[in-house]
């Protein structure tokens, strides 16, 4: 068994910190870390354990909803690196929550609604929505997103009297609620946006109106936004109608119509909770502003 110097213990508490403070990139909740590093030759007491592990107890109940199994250090103990002791238990919790960072349990966030469109107005092509969302600062951006944040959209059709209608409706419905994320783990996500569209959902209605294509898709303010420069996201709400009606007579054709009532609606996923031993709230600031456009029809 070997000591542990304070060098090992900041290796630890640098881990956490990285997920629940300031962080960098794709690292960091904006929380207040509660530790502090110790210093060359400082005797490591356990208040500095405590306070690693309170950083830990809050990241992982943010991302699980349940309290660590982690060990208590009482003043009495000789802290190396056993296997059964704080400082492997403590290394490996913090090494879980850098690898589960993006996650965020249930409880531990609030839904809240952005806007909603709808139009009755009949198309046969495209019908679309953009959502512009604007943040305080790259930073806040980061947060958001990396806690766990997300953009949610849903679409619907209801009223149309047209088979084509009809097989929008069923579209809508089975898509349901999508969100658009940070993790990494998306293939399309805040980390992976340019200032260029990318489509991050898409789902084609059943035969006959498979060439019909529902989408959402994103961009952002900065040409790469790997390192989370961006302040602006702008994500967009797409139903593609490629179906041709063999029908007699000349286009639009009468069963190349949708009908109905197109609703697109947006909700924000912010992160909330409350942090240990302080009770200080787990705040995330939303972003500055939202501002959602009227559904475009052709």
């Amino acid at each position: 068994m070997a000591n542990i110097f304070a060098s090992d213990l900041n290796t630890i508490r640098t881990k956490i910190s990285d997920v629940l403070g300031p962080g960098a990139n794709t690292f960091g909740y904006g929380q207040t870390v509660y530790s502090s590093a110790v210093t060359s030759g400082q005797l490591i007491e356990k208040t500095n354990w405590d306070a690693v592990r309170y950083d830990i107890v809050n990241a992982y109940i943010h991302q699980t909803g349940n309290t660590p199994s982690t060990i208590i250090v009482s003043t009495a103990d000789t802290i190396n690196d056993d296997a059964s002791g704080a400082y492997q238990n403590y290394d490996y919790y913090a090494d879980v929550l850098r690898n589960n960072r993006f996650d965020v349990a249930t409880g531990q966030y609030t839904i809240s609604a952005i806007d909603s469109k709808s139009t009755t107005a009949t198309w046969n092509t495209t019908a679309s929505s953009e959502l512009t969302i604007t943040f305080g600062s790259a930073a806040e951006a980061r947060y958001f997103f990396n806690s766990g944040g997300a953009i949610r959209i849903s679409s619907s059709l209801t009223g149309g009297t047209s088979a084509q209608a009809n097989a929008w409706t069923n579209l809508l419905l089975s898509a349901g609620d999508q969100d658009f994320v940070g993790d990494l783990i998306a293939s399309n996500g805040f980390y992976t946006l340019t200032n260029s569209y990318q489509t991050y959902y898409s789902v084609a209605a059943s035969t006959p109106y498979s060439a019909n294509n529902y989408r959402l898709r994103a961009k952002c303010n900065v040409a790469d936004n790997s390192a989370g420069t961006a302040t602006i996201v702008y994500v967009q709400a797409e139903l593609v109608d490629s179906y041709v009606d063999p029908g007699p007579g000349g286009p639009p054709y009468t069963g190349d119509l949708v009908d109905g009532t197109l609703t697109i609606t947006a909700q924000e996923l912010r992160a909330t909770g409350t942090l240990q031993p302080t009770g200080d709230p787990f705040t995330v600031n939303p972003p500055t502003s939202y501002s959602m456009s009227t559904i475009s029809v052709t």
